[in-house]
């Protein structure tokens, strides 16, 4: 599976992303908060040849130049959207780990090019993310793993000045996907690990009863 880096010019600068160019529905993997496509990797190599696989770096993270202003979590999900009518996907898979989760909804909330929706730990809101008690955040990464991804974070949060930064994280905090899933009619996989769950963790998700959302937990 041959990857070829491409940028795409935004009114905000050039975001970077990674593409395959096979096949015609896209696999589009999109990253949690201070982390960036490279996170993603190991999961691409495990992939079965001939899938055209995307890896983006949303702006301010990675490769991605940093915006000089504010933005927010519905300005990613356009600059995903951006990104396909670029490369004219009328179709696509997103794949979103956390805030990547959460970009995917708002752009398949916004827009009938996504064909579906995995979503690892892409939260309906950030206060599911209470719904799991214990120390799981980094479940069972070793120390020199936890120091990578917490320097990555650290170096990522660094680029942005801290009035954008505080913007940005107001409008996560705020959204919430509850409705898109209500409504959804394409099919969703939620996917969650299981150190931490209690009885009532899978309540308190807050993913609504609907006939195309699967779950998959990981132990």
């Amino acid at each position: 599976m041959m990857e070829r880096t491409h940028t795409l010019a935004c009114p905000w600068g050039q975001m970077a992303y990674w593409d395959t160019g096979e096949d015609d529905l896209p696999l589009v993997f999109m990253h949690g908060t201070g982390c960036d496509s490279a996170d993603w990797e190991a999961t691409v190599a495990a992939l079965p040849v001939g899938l055209r696989v995307v890896r983006l770096d949303f702006r301010g993270h990675g490769q991605s130049d940093t915006p000089a202003g504010p933005f927010t979590l519905s300005d990613l999900a356009a600059d995903l959207l951006a990104l396909a009518e670029a490369q004219g996907f009328e179709r696509m898979m997103l794949i979103g780990h956390s805030l990547g989760g959460m970009v995917a909804l708002e752009a398949a909330r916004r827009s009938t090019r996504v064909a579906g929706l995995v979503l690892l730990e892409g939260w309906t809101s950030l206060t599911a993310a209470a719904a799991f008690k214990g120390e799981r955040f980094y479940g069972q990464l070793g120390l020199d793993a936890i120091d990578r991804i917490q320097a990555k974070s650290a170096d990522t949060r660094a680029r942005f000045s801290p009035a954008d930064w505080q913007h940005f994280w107001r409008s996560v905090t705020a959204f919430d996907a509850l409705p898109t899933l209500q409504s959804a009619t394409i099919p969703i996989c939620e996917v969650y690990g299981g150190l931490g769950r209690t009885a009532t963790t899978q309540g308190e998700l807050r993913v609504p009863d609907n006939p195309h959302i699967i779950w998959h937990w990981i132990a």
